[in-house]
């Protein structure tokens, strides 16, 4: 536990840079409700965000083994306070706010990247992904009780001005971050970023990692919302969405646990399995019941898959281009996710997003057991 200190900066700077992800069906919920914005214009909102993120993370990707990971983080953090206290002052259907939320998207994305990037460069980095997703998770569980509780009180303007303050807070731990090149800092891989990722285990997890992040943010967007069409009180469904996330911390814990013992696609079998089961429950749902177990199936298999994921491509490439790469890549279908539920829900539909996630599911799962038989076959 040599870097446990390093791991733990690297995991709430990573996840101050998701906060829009893990609270994202509240946010969406405050979006509606309190700055009078369509189901589907907040959802664009995400999207669009989240698109950025990506989109200048895959570039960081392709020279991740040549950047100074510390002052990259530290000037685009500067430029994320910047821009959530924008989307504070904007909040709403306007040309200001979504330009702030890219701007926002696209800093918070360089901060992504630094942080899971550097994960890689450090033994036992398998712990700190585990530390990592097990605080996003707890993270997701508190602020997805409390802000819908407490949404009247702080409105959109309340909420953005919030993730400034922990922008902040990332902004000041990012000195944990290593400045050294990747190059000089990990030996014995001597090929290019592209040669890297151009090969079919890395090319296949990383679309896995994509597919699999777009279906579990196109059931995450609208989830808090099928709750308030059941007919649930915001205290039910706040409750709901906080255990659900709370859950996962035992999941994010398995791999801690069990390490490579049963291989990479025995557990993401599993793991997609439970998720299944969550949106079959779902699909099916009409009482409190029901959403309660479905949200915590969901909540579980995501906590309990990701650690698997991000392990599988640090292991790839140690100097970090894979891993940077795949949470780029994932951050395109946090993207897409939402956009895609936005033009199924139409009418309040919101079983259709469910279909939508399992099929997705099933695309993952086989971009996942494809992967890890290239990789076998490569050793």
């Amino acid at each position: 536990m040599t870097y446990l200190r390093r791991f733990a900066a690297f995991a709430v700077i990573g996840t101050v840079s998701l906060m829009p992800l893990l609270v994202l069906p509240a946010m969406i919920g405050v979006l509606v409700d309190n700055a009078s914005m369509s189901d589907s214009s907040a959802g664009w909102s995400a999207s669009a965000h989240f698109l950025a993120s990506a989109a200048i993370g895959l570039l960081m990707s392709i020279r991740v083994h040549h950047l100074d990971l510390r002052k990259a983080a530290t000037i685009a953090l500067a430029v994320a306070v910047a821009m959530d206290v924008m989307s504070a002052a904007t909040a709403g259907e306007s040309v200001a706010f979504f330009m702030a939320r890219i701007v926002a998207g696209l800093a918070l994305g360089v901060v992504y990247v630094a942080s899971v990037s550097s994960f890689a460069r450090f033994d036992g980095f398998e712990r700190g992904f585990g530390l990592f997703v097990t605080l996003q998770f707890i993270v997701s569980g508190l602020g997805l009780y409390a802000i819908p509780v407490f949404a009247d009180d702080i409105g959109a303007a309340g909420l953005f001005a919030g993730f400034a303050v922990l922008d902040s807070l990332a902004l000041l731990l990012a000195r944990f971050l290593p400045r050294e090149k990747a190059a000089l800092a990990v030996d014995g891989e001597p090929a290019s970023e592209l040669k890297i990722l151009a090969t079919v285990p890395a090319l296949l997890a990383i679309v896995g990692f994509a597919v699999f992040e777009a279906a579990n943010n196109a059931q995450f967007t609208y989830i808090e919302r099928f709750g308030v069409a059941l007919g649930l009180t915001d205290q039910k469904v706040g409750f709901s969405l906080m255990i659900a996330s709370l859950i996962g911390i035992p999941g994010a814990f398995c791999i801690v646990v069990f390490g490579q013992r049963f291989g990479t696609f025995a557990p993401l079998a599993v793991g997609i399995g439970i998720a299944f089961a969550g949106l079959l429950i779902l699909l099916n749902a009409d009482s409190y019941a029901a959403y309660f177990i479905g949200g915590c199936c969901m909540g579980f298999s995501w906590a309990f898959c990701l650690p698997f994921i991000q392990s599988l491509l640090a292991t790839i490439d140690r100097k970090g281009s894979a891993i940077a790469a795949g949470t780029s890549f994932s951050t395109f279908g946090s993207a897409a996710g939402p956009g895609v539920a936005a033009l199924v829900v139409t009418g309040g539909r919101y079983e259709y997003v469910f279909v939508l996630s399992i099929g997705l599911f099933v695309v993952a799962l086989g971009a996942f057991l494809f992967s890890d038989r290239a990789r076998r076959a490569r050793r």
